[in-house]
């Protein structure tokens, strides 16, 4: 059972926070009263007469959110309330899961919908039209470079569907397999067919194949050359999805210039390791509120592009450590930033 509030883009003003926090510490505290309620009700199959509660204080949070009761993992029950697929959104669930009481073996809580395999044994109606789950395959592309997957899916009875139903139950299906955070991460190119095509793969195959490149730990060089024919350089955290990111809203950028450097500008000696020290630096003073996801070489000058947590201290702190440059002056320039827009050049499309 879940409450879909559409797509819709909002941006996050400074002066909905406080009234933010209090929403979520207010949902929390009608939480500790409902929540034996609710699993009774799961059990008789009257949760639905909880659904306007429900949508009433996750929309108090913020109306773009969703939520959703579904099985556990571990505990009998979980109750998610998810962004959607909604970049200026994922902080504000991930502050929400950050209130919330400590799982137990009835309820756990997720800011993201998490995988129902389980779901695949199973029939789902799409108007007259009947789908056994069991028999839907994927067409997988696999890209090392992007550390990406491109996927199609295809069942049989798709030929029977618009193509607007083709997309939500591959949409869904996706979000079965490997629930919402894997899909917004690892895949890249997502799309469907009526036609079976060459190569169909089990779900099983395109979860494996998630897990496996997953585990890759990889920044990627990209290189090019300006109008003057100066090299840029930029290295980058693959794949640069902000939904592996969720809690960091506010790009941070420290632009540093350097006093050695080659024909093409670019830093060498002692400015090529100072530079890397104090990226591992300030990459210290931000600590578990922030990342460095990439940075920029060009034209005698170094851009390190940090993801913070807004509502945390980490620009200041970013800030304060940067006049610690000596080469050059740093300066510090910072914006909030959910979705990343700031780095879609170095995005690997």
């Amino acid at each position: 059972m879940h409450d879909s509030a559409g797509l819709r883009r909002a941006r996050l003003r400074p002066a909905a926070r406080p009234r933010q926090a209090a929403s979520i510490a207010e949902f929390w505290r009608w939480w500790s009263r409902t929540r034996n309620e609710a699993a009774a009700a799961i059990q008789s199959g009257g949760a639905a007469g909880l659904a306007d509660a429900f949508s009433e204080r996750v929309h108090a949070i913020h109306p773009g959110l969703e939520w959703e009761l579904m099985p556990g993992r571990a505990a009998a029950h979980a109750l998610v309330v998810t962004a959607a697929g909604k970049p200026e959104l994922r902080a504000v669930a991930h502050r929400w899961l950050a209130q919330a009481p400590q799982p137990d073996a009835v309820w756990e809580y997720h800011c993201v919908r998490i995988a129902d395999p389980a779901v695949f044994t199973s029939t789902l109606q799409v108007g007259v039209v009947k789908l056994e789950l069991a028999k839907l395959g994927y067409a997988i592309a696999v890209d090392r470079q992007r550390s990406q997957i491109d996927v199609s899916c295809y069942h049989p009875a798709f030929a029977e569907l618009p193509e607007e139903a083709q997309a939500q139950v591959t949409f869904l299906s996706l979000d079965w397999l490997l629930g919402e955070d894997n899909v917004e991460i690892w895949l890249g190119e997502i799309c469907w067919t009526p036609s079976e095509p060459p190569n169909l793969r089990r779900p099983n195959d395109l979860k494996h194949a998630v897990h496996a490149i997953a585990e890759d730990d990889r920044w990627a060089l990209m290189t090019a050359e300006d109008r003057d024919g100066l090299p840029l350089i930029a290295t980058v955290s693959m794949p640069l999805r902000p939904a592996r990111w969720p809690r960091f809203d506010l790009h941070v950028a420290v632009v540093l210039g350097y006093q050695r450097f080659n024909d093409g500008l670019l830093p060498v000696d002692e400015s090529l390791q100072a530079l890397r020290r104090f990226e591992d630096y300030l990459a210290g003073v931000v600590g578990g509120n922030g990342a460095l996801v990439a940075h920029e070489t060009h034209n005698g000058q170094r851009a390190l592009h940090f993801y913070v947590d807004a509502q945390s201290d980490a620009r200041s702190r970013i800030e304060a450590a940067a006049r610690a440059w000596t080469e050059s002056r740093a300066i510090v320039d910072a914006a909030l930033d959910p979705a990343f827009e700031r780095l879609s050049h170095l995005m690997g499309h």
